[in-house]
């Protein structure tokens, strides 16, 4: 499989969801093995950071990258997630503001936006990590692992019991051609009962309902119209997964298995898989 990379610019802005400031961002065309970086254009210098599972620096109800220089960039899973899914390995996103704006809460504008401009096939082979022998971590009753398969295939489970929302099983096998369709569109989601804590910790400030599935305590969603999926909220977090995994900066062929995994786990899992 080759390297990809952007056929032509293309321009974002929206609401940061932490931050509720407008955030701005143009994802660039790269060359081979270049990767995927971050360039902070409202610094001076210092501003690059790599989207790289050791510039990992806080999980906390997303995943942001920081460099040595203490530079950062929040909620880079669900863009990460597009170029993923897309097949692109190279690209520079400049990025004015420190998060990416949150747009209606899934991957599904990124996955659009680039797909307007097309993509541009490169000269040179993918990095790809093929996983051969199990690798777990726990976080208590939280776990993810991955293990030996002949494609990338993402099983999760997730459960919500205790805020009333029912979340089956869901396995996904990880194909360019589906991502677009049937993990994309999910959106990012929350419940109603959660919202004193979040405003409390100064998080979630550009959340709505426009970004946001919000659950009731009857496990009902408030937000007009019907969900995009019947198990929006689990397609979702496998949506984070392959944004975390991205930052491994290979192809991953394997299977992953995971139990109420988040972007902690998953950094976690990369860590122990290809070493700190």
């Amino acid at each position: 499989m080759l390297q990809k990379t952007i056929a032509s610019p293309v321009s974002l802005e929206g609401i940061g969801v932490h931050s509720g400031k407008m955030c701005r961002i143009k994802i660039l065309p790269a060359p081979e093995d270049y990767g995927i970086i971050f360039a902070r254009t409202d610094l001076t210098e210092n501003n690059i950071i790599p989207a790289d599972y050791k510039n990992v620096s806080s999980t906390t109800l997303c995943t942001r990258l920081s460099n040595e220089f203490g530079a950062s960039i929040s909620v880079v899973e669900h863009l990460c997630a597009a170029l993923y899914g897309l097949g692109i390995s190279n690209a520079v996103v400049n990025v004015e503001g420190d998060e990416i704006p949150i747009l209606d809460g899934s991957s599904e504008i990124f996955v659009r936006e680039i797909m307007s401009v097309g993509l541009k096939n490169q000269s040179k082979a993918r990095k790809i990590l093929k996983i051969e022998k199990t690798v777990r971590v726990e976080n208590g009753e939280k776990w993810s692992s991955l293990s030996a398969a002949d494609h990338l295939e993402i099983n999760l489970s997730c459960d919500f019991t205790k805020k009333s929302l029912k979340t089956a099983p869901f396995s996904y096998v990880f194909l360019q051609d589906s991502f677009a369709k049937e993990i994309a569109p999910a959106r990012t989601f929350g419940f109603w009962e959660d919202l004193k804590y979040i405003r409390e910790n100064n998080l979630a400030n550009g959340a709505s309902l426009e970004n946001t599935v919000v659950f009731d305590s009857q496990g009902r969603a408030l937000n007009e119209g019907h969900l995009r999926f019947e198990n929006e909220p689990i397609r979702h977090k496998i949506l984070d997964i392959i944004g975390d995994l991205s930052l491994s900066q290979y192809l991953i062929i394997g299977r992953y298995d995971g139990f109420c995994s988040g972007h902690e786990l998953n950094n976690m899992l990369l860590k122990k898989t290809i070493g700190v």
